[in-house]
């Protein structure tokens, strides 16, 4: 039996610990301890349910599971390590309650550790696991914004017609990145072993460009195929990354004066919108309670993500189909630019995070009056994905400029966008930072008078020493000020 578990994000006055077990039928009692004391869950957990990948015995019973129990948070605000015991195994994870206000100048900062677009096959000479791990201050609160999996990938990979079979081989996928310590490998278990752990996902948790027909996935040709694969990759997402406080589409989290809403852009995702109703709700109340704050001269500041960047332009005809169709490609787009627009207008800040494109940046927006209302920040990747033919060409243009002294330190990986000539809300958008190469970002946090002072850590997770010093650097403070 192999067992896993991380403490996903859930609500207020919940600690999650989403347990998983492979190899077992019937899966064993579950116990826990937090500095070796035992715990109770607060409720009588559902049980553990198929994690979905269809792996079975000879008597046809599911081998794989997953469960998720709650518990009260323990009397402390310094971290803690919760034990697992199930059988003869028992696994640790660390856990921090996410404090109910940022804290002030003068204390220690709140920590956001943004990652995304994680390419296991490409982690193997230093795994980001012992990067991450190494980062000070340490992570308070993780976001995985998106393709913790590619179940896509590689795409010259001869996937399987057959339902069930289908479902084993996406399934390995996922317990390559999740039960990675059990297996020796490089994975996302480490990073997800310390909590609370909030997942996006985006396209490559199902398909490049989800839900539409991609020409080199001959899985994706028919209507039919396309549905076996959403209904399937759909399942595993649920189990492994999903939280219980997540299922509406949208997960809402308020840590004073910062009002923070991450969005489900991929789950619902079909031709003309990104978002389900209850996303849409979610999106207004967000706005309402932002300008509520404001009308009661208390600071008011937005944290808004996604699992696509914001200020980026609207892919064409070639580009919404042959490569990923953005945010301004759907209908729904204006109900955010419309919230956004309102905010903005009453001088309320927001801050945009999100991963995606393969590059990191920092974006800022002025208003008319100079004030700084926006600022939005990316980080992807943290292990970039191989591109066949895209590749090569890119070595082959890389050792030509090295012959005039002018080789590039990451000529796989794209350069970051301008934001010229894109319009968000009639506000002046410039870029302050472009960040190349393998990483990922640690945002740090602090209340001040009238708002939010933050700080932008971009770690650099290449394998190589040298370029993880260079390219490791730290942008900011900025201010976001609604008072």
């Amino acid at each position: 039996m192999q067992l896993f578990a991380y403490n996903q994000i859930g609500r207020s006055d919940e600690l999650l610990i989403w347990v998983g077990v492979l190899g077992v039928a019937t899966p064993p009692a579950v116990a826990f301890e937090i500095h070796g004391q035992a715990i109770v869950p607060s409720a009588q957990p559902v049980g553990f349910e198929p994690l979905g990948d269809e792996v079975r015995d000879i008597y046809d019973r599911p081998l794989n599971h997953r469960a998720i129990f709650a518990f009260p948070w323990p009397a402390t605000n310094e971290r803690f390590t919760v034990t697992v015991i199930a059988g003869d195994q028992r696994v640790t994870l660390t856990s921090k309650r996410p404090p109910q206000a940022l804290p002030e100048k003068d204390a220690d900062s709140f920590n956001l550790l943004l990652s995304s677009c994680y390419y296991q096959p490409n982690d193997k000479s230093q795994a980001l696991t012992d990067i991450i791990k190494s980062i000070k201050p340490a992570p308070d609160f993780t976001l995985l914004a998106g393709d913790q999996v590619y179940l896509d990938l590689p795409s010259q990979q001869n996937l399987p017609e057959n339902k069930k079979h289908l479902a084993r081989v996406l399934g390995k996928k996922y317990q390559a990145n999740w039960f990675s310590r059990d297996l020796k490998q490089p994975g996302l278990a480490n990073v997800l072993s310390h909590g609370p752990v909030l997942c996006v996902p985006d396209d490559h948790e199902f398909w490049n460009n989800f839900p539409y027909f991609q020409a080199q996935l001959n899985n994706t040709h028919s209507e039919k195929d396309r549905s076996t694969w959403r209904e399937l990759a759909t399942r595993l997402y649920e189990r492994y990354q999903m939280s219980p406080a997540q299922k509406a589409g949208f997960f809402r989290k308020d840590i004073a004066p910062l009002s923070m809403l991450f969005l489900d852009g991929r789950t619902w995702r079909d031709k003309d919108n990104m978002f389900n109703s209850a996303t849409h709700a979610a999106i207004e109340q967000w706005k309402l309670d932002l300008l509520a704050r404001k009308k009661k001269n208390l600071p008011a500041v937005g944290l808004l993500s996604s699992g696509q960047a914001l200020a980026i332009e609207k892919p064409g005809f070639l580009g919404r189909n042959l490569a990923d169709m953005e945010m301004p490609n759907y209908d729904d787009f204006l109900v955010l630019t419309k919230a956004l627009e309102k905010l903005f207008a009453a001088e309320i800040p927001v801050l945009y995070i999100t991963g995606d494109v393969h590059w990191g940046r920092i974006v800022e927006g002025v208003n008319q009056r100079g004030k700084t209302l926006f600022y939005e920040v990316i980080a992807s990747p943290s292990r970039l994905i191989d591109t066949i033919g895209s590749d090569q060409k890119n070595e082959l243009k890389d050792k030509i400029r090295d012959i005039f002294g002018d080789s590039k330190p990451f000529p796989l990986h794209p350069d970051a966008k301008d934001v010229a000539g894109i319009k968000l809300a009639n506000l002046r958008l410039n870029v302050k930072h472009q960040q190349q190469g393998d990483h990922v970002a640690l945002l740090r946090f602090q209340a001040v008078s009238g708002g939010v002072e933050f700080s932008v850590d971009y770690v650099c997770t290449d394998p190589d020493e040298k370029k993880r010093r260079k390219y490791s650097l730290s942008k900011g403070p900025y201010k976001l000020l609604s008072i």
